[in-house]
């Protein structure tokens, strides 16, 4: 975990965001995870003020980059939302993705170790995730990090979604 820290994005980070994008679509990803629809945005600036937006809205919701702390360069997004109400209700607290070429190497785990702390800073006790059933890496990810599965369902568009909750108000999360 000190090798990565999470920042809030900035117009500072634009180069490396439009990166990280070209990255995730010549590896054949046009939709990104933990991205606060970033692959959507007309514009860096447009998705700016989106998510500054955000950080105030019904369900609100704040974006990290996770960025190597030895030579900045941008390793993946991830999104903390809350209260327990709609959205977060199917989707869960936190969404996040990694760029493909740091894929395998632990960063999503010590991305999501980071995202507990800010949720207990916000006073969150527990918190929901959910991953598709065939994304192997994301359920190891969250049950390293002591996620406790809880169901599974079949979604409209043929997916089994399965959600897992964290309490992190356990001290071995942290």
């Amino acid at each position: 975990m000190g090798d990565i820290e999470l920042v809030f994005p900035t117009k500072f980070h634009e180069a490396s965001v439009s990166e990280y994008l070209r990255e995730h679509i010549d590896f054949g990803e046009n939709s990104l995870h933990g991205d606060s629809y970033l692959d959507e945005a007309e514009s860096y600036d447009e998705w700016l003020m989106n998510i500054n937006k955000a950080l105030h809205g019904e369900i609100p919701s704040v974006i990290f980059f996770a960025v190597r702390k030895i030579d900045g360069k941008m390793l993946g997004t991830i999104n903390v939302r809350h209260p327990y109400k709609g959205y977060v209700q199917i989707h869960g607290h936190i969404g996040y993705g990694v760029r493909p070429s740091e894929r395998g190497k632990g960063y999503a785990t010590s991305m999501l170790k980071l995202a507990l702390d800010y949720c207990k800073d916000i006073g969150l006790e527990k918190v929901l995730l959910t991953c598709d059933k065939s994304n192997v890496a994301s359920a190891k990810t969250i049950t390293k990090c002591l996620g406790v599965f809880e169901s599974e369902s079949l979604q409209p568009d043929g997916r089994t979604l399965q959600r897992y909750w964290i309490n992190i108000s356990n001290s071995e999360v942290n």
